[in-house]
């Protein structure tokens, strides 16, 4: 009953939010105050006012003292985009607000784009996700697990092609509580058989782990008693997530998907609204082409 009412909230609060970005004008609003949070600055010169050139479809900034012109999407996730901000908007709010996440052929059902258009919609998104999480390392303490995305496929040393190596890390507090959650893939280089080699852990203590950190554990053997549960436990969520949403994913876009669980999983322990914070993201990621998830553009 508390479950059913958790969703009926859900559904509310997202109705209430599609509503008041069902304009163009409150969608550039508010990506106004998202791109600019204390007023404009000029990306050339850093000068604080503007003229609003009104006479193309999205709103034109030109700098009062050095006339140079910026768009209201450059610099964002949406730059190049011939999506409407409203159905942009929309499709934040649902990966902000649905708690299993989105797919492309119900984002594309909801806010009515083709499937293409819907699916780099959401790697655009998750490319935001993605760049913010490069910007934060762990520290404090810290304790890493190696653990596998897709299930075993049989018992000896050698991997599966279909076993994508993971190590998964989390900031822990002293109740070893996870604070904040990282799952990487492996690259090839790194491993030997099923095993991850030193190079691999000090690759990712180098990325991902805060420079200086004192108390950094790491577990890779396979069945070790010192292996931390709750860190392969994520993993194991994250697999059932991405399984039942997306229907399996291969190697080229894993990554993606576990940046997106282990975003969701970070805001959802920290304060403060998940939809100001993706909004604040998609306004401050420089877009990703459309070329490099795919090889081919398409247009969204």
């Amino acid at each position: 009953m508390v479950e059913g009412s958790a969703v009926a909230e859900d559904r509310l609060k997202v109705e209430e939010l599609m509503g008041q970005f069902n304009t163009e004008q409150a969608c550039a609003d508010a990506l106004y105050a998202a791109k600019w949070p204390n007023g404009f600055r000029c990306a050339r010169c850093g000068h604080l006012h503007a003229y609003k050139i009104t006479t193309r479809r999205l709103p034109l900034l030109e700098c009062r003292a050095c006339h140079y012109q910026e768009s209201l999407t450059a610099g964002t996730v949406m730059e190049g985009s011939r999506s409407s901000l409203r159905k942009w908007f929309h499709a934040i709010v649902l990966v902000s607000y649905n708690p299993g996440g989105v797919n492309a052929v119900q984002l594309g059902g909801a806010i009515g784009v083709t499937y293409k258009t819907a699916w780099l919609i959401l790697h655009k998104l998750r490319h935001a996700m993605s760049q913010a999480d490069t910007y934060i390392k762990l520290s404090g303490s810290v304790r890493v697990n190696a653990a596998f995305y897709g299930r075993p496929h049989n018992p000896s040393l050698q991997r599966h092609p279909q076993e994508q190596p993971l190590l998964v890390g989390a900031s822990v507090n002293n109740e070893g509580q996870s604070i904040y959650i990282k799952i990487k893939q492996v690259e090839q280089n790194y491993l030997l058989e099923r095993s991850v080699k030193h190079a691999g852990t000090r690759a990712f203590m180098e990325s991902q782990v805060e420079a200086g950190a004192a108390d950094v554990e790491f577990v890779t053997a396979r069945f070790s008693s010192r292996r931390f549960q709750t860190l392969l436990d994520n993993v194991k969520e994250a697999s059932r997530w991405i399984n039942k949403m997306f229907h399996g994913i291969g190697p080229k876009y894993l990554q993606a998907y576990l940046d997106e669980y282990c975003c969701r999983l970070n805001y959802n322990n920290q304060e403060g609204s998940i939809l100001k914070r993706l909004t604040h993201l998609c306004a401050s990621t420089e877009t990703v082409t459309s070329r490099s998830l795919i090889g081919f553009v398409v247009t969204t």
